[in-house]
């Protein structure tokens, strides 16, 4: 039995031997294509081959890491849905058509895979003739069954490259009918898909033909899971070696048993979720309310409810990522690195999920109990909004009781509570820019070459202005918006000042200083505050700078999260699971302060974005960059060789010539920014300057300030009887401070407690003036020992308040003695509040006298 790590090195193996290039994955996230929000098909990454953007391929073939969200509720159901899944493909760019791939297809399947040529059945077009006939000529032993073109029919869209698809299925045999739809095409398990030839040979008209491809193109694709299921001979595609590590430890972990029927779907659901999460953690996705995050949050909140379900309520999924790591390393060996950082990402998203789990199902169940048929979209984002429950999870839950949830209910409430969150601002400005942008044509941005330039008003708002073209630059990439003025055609007025920029549909807004109105057609001088640009281009190189060092520091896993360029600083968010320590932001700063003084050239360039993979450039996660995106890149040889770079980033700020225009750089704050992401704030260029002479300058205030404490605390010292003198340190005399005034304290008890027992229990009572809280805990802690059983109960005096604490000793709390609870009581007969343990209490209450104090004190110990 050949190993998924067999099948896909064999299957890579077997077209590089047939004359394909071999290609590597792409990510998970579509580089540089936001109208994807994942990779959902081995084509995804070779489009530009399709479309002919590119041609210095013919062949290649790849194993490429895919996701779809479509499945999610269905995973577990059956046999052939999973989120997470690697999809095997080979590609003809022009060269081969379908003789070749259906003769490959079949010798791979029959003489390297084993498989048994009687369980499997081709299908094709109803009218592909051709097709039927190569199966014949390569000895399919069972005739290709035709389909229609709702099934074997591919369309890119209404227009475009299209062509006939064959589909291989393979018979799981008849143990796995079903008793519906177990045919050949069926959505039954028994006859399960494997693998798809679509042959692209045609290109759709408006009118409905079809025209031959002058290029016809073949892309073939074959999920691993399942090609392993049909190999490994399993009951299940859950059973083979690409889950059933992931099934056994989760099984391990929470004592359910896997072969139980109930237990079934809940363990399916977990390892492939398990698996599907890990593999976005470890591409720098961490779980939010938005996009890809959202996806991923249901994922991990899914799975966490299965093992809730199966009676384990303590976070578990953390322990499976070391699991899903080694099934995918062999192809993969970069996720080890991202291992330990997943892990702690997993923990924290899931142990916060269950903190709310069992409040969110009370309150679902109550819900349900009201709701009758329909539970109201209301309820359900209620749901969402306090308990973090997904919608899909709230709907999972309802179905299983026969209650459906109104999905347009549900968007209604979002979006109201949306415009209520707007209220605070929404007035006439948005209005306005709303009609600006309406009628504003497009902006020509000239602000990288020069601070200043002639241009026109286009479009103008109370408050507010376009031009046809501007040297400003507007709000994007973290990089604030420029700020400056609006000078008269002759140069000798201001007109307006400009306090941001910003942009919406390429039109850059200029937001004006007061209610400014610039008449339509005025031409102008835009003039950017030219000194504070000076201010950020430092600071948005450095961040560049920073991203690589981190990488190179904390390895190439970490991806950015956010971040703000300005004049004063930079801040950059990044996924990292724990704490930076000291020695690492030490060994990043001197990355940064070498590649400074280094002096390398800063050199931007447009390529097509099919450059960004060859470039190996960063991006940021899911951003449309054009297609024609900026290249920056830093390194000593720029451009004349891209591959010999400290940094190259797709990035359209505004950044400095040459490294050494930086002059310093300095990390100020490291910090969690929210789980699982770290923030990082420093300076750069002539911020650093100006931080050391502020650092200095607190220096010696904190110094001058040193001297009068000391003199302030030698007086007290001498005010209690005691000698000191100021050269002997704040610090010092600090301690010996504490030390008069505990031993003060400790003589003030000796000399008034009092003793009483209450129903059995020994009562220490004591009224000391001048102390404080910390002195009356470290007290009561003497006291008990002194006392061996019993209460202790001591109380301070100030601003007609009572400060207190109430001890018990560890017999006593042993027994059932609360000492939370009777201060709880005490405090609620005085106007008060306290909290703490069984064994140790304090709160506050209103100064009355002493024997209100001991009468109430005493009532709340009888209870």
């Amino acid at each position: 039995m050949k190993t998924s790590s067999q099948l896909r090195s064999g299957y890579l193996d077997f077209f590089v031997k047939n004359g394909h290039t071999l290609k590597a994955s792409a990510p998970i996230v579509p580089q540089g294509d936001a109208t994807l929000m994942f990779n959902s098909a081995g084509m995804v990454p070779f489009k530009p081959y399709f479309l002919q953007l590119k041609t210095d391929l013919k062949r290649a073939t790849s194993s490429q890491k895919c996701f779809r969200t479509t499945d999610i509720e269905r995973v577990g159901t059956t046999l052939r849905h999973m989120t997470f899944f690697e999809m095997l493909g080979n590609f003809s760019f022009g060269d081969y058509f379908k003789k070749e791939a259906v003769a490959w297809a079949w010798e791979y399947l029959v003489k390297d895979v084993g498989l048994d040529p009687k369980r499997l059945h081709p299908t094709v077009f109803k009218e592909d003739n051709e097709a039927v006939e190569l199966w014949k000529k390569v000895g399919a032993p069972n005739a290709a069954v035709r389909l229609g073109e709702d099934t074997n029919f591919w369309n890119m869209g209404p227009t475009g490259p299209c062509g006939p698809c064959s589909e291989i299925y393979y018979d799981l045999g008849p143990e796995f009918d079903s008793g519906k739809d177990d045919f050949v095409g069926g959505d039954g398990d028994r006859y399960i898909e494997i693998w798809n030839l679509v042959f692209t040979g045609f290109d759709r008209q408006p009118d409905g033909s079809l025209k031959p491809l002058a290029r016809p193109c073949i892309d073939t694709g074959m999920g691993l899971e399942r090609l392993a299921f049909c190999a490994q001979g399993t009951k299940s595609p859950f059973q083979t070696d690409l889950f059933s590590s992931i099934v056994a430890k989760a099984a391990e972990i929470t004592g359910a048993d896997p072969k139980d029927p109930k237990n079934a779907l809940g363990f399916r659901v977990i390892a492939d979720h398990a698996r599907a999460a890990t593999m976005l953690m470890s591409e720098g996705i961490i779980p939010s309310n938005v996009e890809r995050g959202y996806v991923l949050r249901r994922l991990v909140r899914r799975a966490a409810r299965y093992g809730q379900l199966m009676g384990f309520d303590r976070p578990f999924l953390h322990f499976l990522v070391p699991e899903a790591i080694e099934i995918f390393a062999p192809g993969y060996p970069e996720l080890r690195a991202a291992s330990q950082q997943v892990q702690a990402v997993m923990k924290t998203e899931e142990a916060k999920f269950l903190e709310t789990l069992h409040a969110g199902e009370g309150e679902l169940k109550k819900a349900l109990e009201k709701s009758g048929k329909t539970l109201s979209g209301e309820a359900a984002f209620r749901l969402y909004e306090t308990f973090g429950f997904p919608l899909e999870m709230t709907k999972e839950i309802a179905g299983q009781q026969g209650v459906s949830v109104d999905d347009a209910g549900f968007k209604a409430a979002s979006e109201k509570a949306v415009e209520i969150a707007r209220a605070s601002w929404k007035g006439s400005g948005e209005k306005n820019l709303t009609a600006l942008v309406s009628t504003a044509p497009k902006t020509e941005f000239v602000g990288y070459t020069s601070d200043e330039t002639k241009a026109k008003v286009v479009a103008s708002a109370v408050g507010m202005a376009a031009f046809d073209k501007t040297s400003f630059y507007a709000e994007g990439g973290g990089q604030v918006g420029d700020s400056g003025d609006i000078v008269s055609a002759d140069g000798r007025t201001v007109l307006a000042r400009v306090l941001d920029t910003q942009k919406q549909n390429d039109i850059f807004v200029h937001l004006l200083e007061g209610s400014t109105t610039l008449p339509m057609g005025t031409e102008v001088i835009l003039r950017v505050d030219a000194e504070r640009r000076a201010r950020i281009k430092p600071h948005h190189t450095a961040t560049h700078l920073m991203n690589e060092a981190l990488k190179r520091v904390l390895g190439g896993t970490i991806r950015q999260a956010g971040s703000y360029v300005g004049p004063d600083k930079l801040r950059f968010d990044f996924t990292h699971a724990k704490a930076i320590a000291p020695d690492e932001l030490a060994k990043i700063e001197k990355i940064v302060n070498d590649e400074i003084a280094a002096a390398h050239p800063v050199v931007a360039q447009c390529h097509p974005v099919s450059k960004v993979a060859d470039f190996g450039a960063t991006t940021l996660l899911g951003e449309d960059y054009g297609s024609d995106p900026r290249f920056l890149l830093i390194g000593p040889k720029a451009w004349k060789d891209p591959k010999d770079r400290f940094s190259l980033e797709l990035c359209g700020g505004t950044h400095v010539g040459n490294t050494s225009e930086i002059l310093a750089f300095k990390i100020v704050k490291e910090s969690s920014a929210s789980s699982g992401v770290r923030r990082i704030e420093a300076i750069a260029g002539k911020a650093v300057e100006e931080h050391a002479a502020a650092v200095h300058a607190a220096k010696l205030e904190a110094e001058k300030h040193a001297g009068a404490k000391a003199a302030a605390l030698v007086a007290e010292i001498v005010k209690l009887g005691g000698k000191a003198d100021a050269s002997e340190g704040a610090k010092a005399l600090e301690n010996k401070l504490g030390q008069l005034k505990s031993a003060k304290l400790a003589a003030q008890a000796d000399a008034g407690k009092q003793t009483v027992e209450i129903g059995g229990v020994k009562l220490v009572l004591q009224r000391l003036d001048g102390a404080d809280p910390t002195s009356l805990r470290g007290l009561s802690d003497k006291i008990k020992g002194e006392v061996g059983s019993g209460l202790v109960f001591l109380a301070t005096p100030g601003n007609g308040k009572l400060s207190f604490v109430l001890a018990a000793t560890a017999d006593l709390a042993g027994k059932g003695v609360d000492a939370a609870k009777i201060a709880k009581s005490f405090a609620a007969q005085n106007e008060g509040s306290a909290g703490g343990r069984a064994d140790f209490a304090q709160g506050g209450a209103a100064d009355k006298s002493w024997d209100d104090v001991v009468a109430s004190l005493t009532a709340a110990i009888k209870g």
